[in-house]
């Protein structure tokens, strides 16, 4: 039973080592082991035969288990245990929501609007003869059912009565040829304490909805549209 305690050992020493040993040479021991193993004597009684055959096959089964034991760890992945490396998911990118240069409601606009994810960011410049009436750093936006797309967020600048600094200010599209905007500001929903919310109290009031004076009019000049 000595030899069977010796592929015991070595099995379990290869389990324990960092570093394996090649498949071909553990084969090797093994097979060596075999070699050397006495022979049954011509007096051994015959009724032990078929535990010596069955100690045999022993040596020769656990070798056959190593074997497939090395060749399966070479396919092991390796640095990220089972499993290998995580895949990490591609960050979204950008996609327009507003973008071009125009003239809405007789002024001339600049706007540069994005969306990644929930996150929206850009700027709104709305001018007259050269000069910014109010620039919008916009922050927030919603799609109504009907197609139209609100862009908003907080003033920085502004020269007109109308809106102030810091006032929610939004401009409203109407996809079409020729597209259709409208302006709306922090009065329009004096209630709204968020971006989000400025957008939810002016989405269908009548002036965002219909088209006509006083409410969305056709713009001239072009500007790209995001779904």
């Amino acid at each position: 039973m000595s030899q069977e305690r010796d592929v015991t050992r070595l099995v379990r020493s290869w389990i324990r080592e960092d570093q394996h040993e090649s498949a071909d040479r553990i084969l090797g021991v093994v097979l060596d082991r075999l070699d050397t193993t006495p022979q049954r004597r011509s007096w051994w009684p015959a009724r032990r035969s078929n535990g010596m055959n069955g100690f045999v096959k022993l040596i020769a089964g656990a070798a056959a288990v190593l074997l497939v034991a090395v060749v399966g760890y070479q396919f092991l992945p390796r640095g990220g245990g089972i499993g290998g490396e995580p895949t990490l998911e591609p960050s979204p990118s950008p996609s327009v929501l507003a973008r071009g240069t125009f003239t809405a409601k007789g002024a001339p606009v600049e706007i540069d609007a994005t969306r990644e994810g929930d996150s929206v960011s850009g700027t709104m410049t709305v001018g007259d003869n050269g000069d910014t009436v109010f620039a919008v750093d916009l922050n927030c936006a919603q799609a109504a059912e009907d197609g139209r797309i609100l862009i908003a967020g907080d003033a920085t600048e502004s020269n007109g009565d109308w809106v102030k600094k810091g006032d929610f200010t939004a401009i409203i599209l109407k996809p079409g040829s020729p597209v259709h905007a409208v302006y709306a500001f922090g009065s329009d929903a004096s209630s709204a304490t968020t971006c989000s919310s400025f957008l939810e109290g002016i989405i269908d009031q009548r002036f965002t909805t219909v088209i006509g004076d006083g409410a969305l009019e056709p713009i001239q000049g072009t500007v790209e549209l995001g779904p």
